[in-house]
């Protein structure tokens, strides 16, 4: 399993808590150990299914901030970039929204994992007709959280935006099917 880059502590439990299970609950970390991984330490967290009580295992490269006193409460700052960047995009001011999310998934400020600052930095990229570098963040955002239906139906947006009419019709699709699994019965 390929550790997943974090700034913060805090962080990886925004990150599990946002992952969705294959039955559609969410996770909730319930055991967290260090341990020493090929490059450096690792934070491994064990996550169960809110839903259906299935276990999955997380690993955490932890070496940005690791010993770091100073960095380890640094995800309060994410957050606040985050909100604020909400902020802008619901008061229109889209340059800086896209100002404060592209902090949000800085390597080094912010969080790079966080699939919902790539998600809504691809969404105002695409708003602001920069249709290919919104499809690289949308991609990411993909990437991390696979089965969030909104994220593949504005990947298909930007795809299309790009000329990539098959590529999106197929995360059209995955979109409509993760909905159609996913909606309360």
């Amino acid at each position: 399993m390929e550790s997943i880059p974090v700034n913060s502590i805090e962080f990886e439990y925004v990150y599990v808590a946002n992952q969705r299970c294959s039955c559609g609950g969410y996770f909730a970390a319930v055991r967290q150990e260090l341990r020493q991984g090929p490059s450096g330490p690792v934070d491994h967290l064990i996550a169960r299914c809110e839903g259906c009580g299935a276990e999955r295992p997380f690993d955490f490269d932890i070496r940005s901030f690791f010993g770091q006193w100073e960095k380890y409460g640094r995800f309060r700052q994410t957050e606040e970039r985050f909100r604020e960047a909400m902020s802008q995009l619901r008061a229109g001011r889209l340059a800086e929204a896209e100002r404060a999310l592209r902090q949000v998934v800085d390597a080094e400020e912010g969080e790079p994992a966080f699939a919902w600052g790539h998600y809504h930095l691809g969404c105002v990229l695409l708003l602001e007709g920069q249709a290919e570098e919104a499809q690289f963040h949308l991609e990411q955002a993909v990437a991390i959280q696979p089965l969030e239906p909104d994220i593949h139906e504005a990947l298909a947006h930007a795809l299309q935006a790009t000329g990539l009419a098959k590529a999106a019709q197929s995360h059209l699709q995955e979109s409509v099917a993760l909905r159609e699994r996913f909606s309360p019965q």
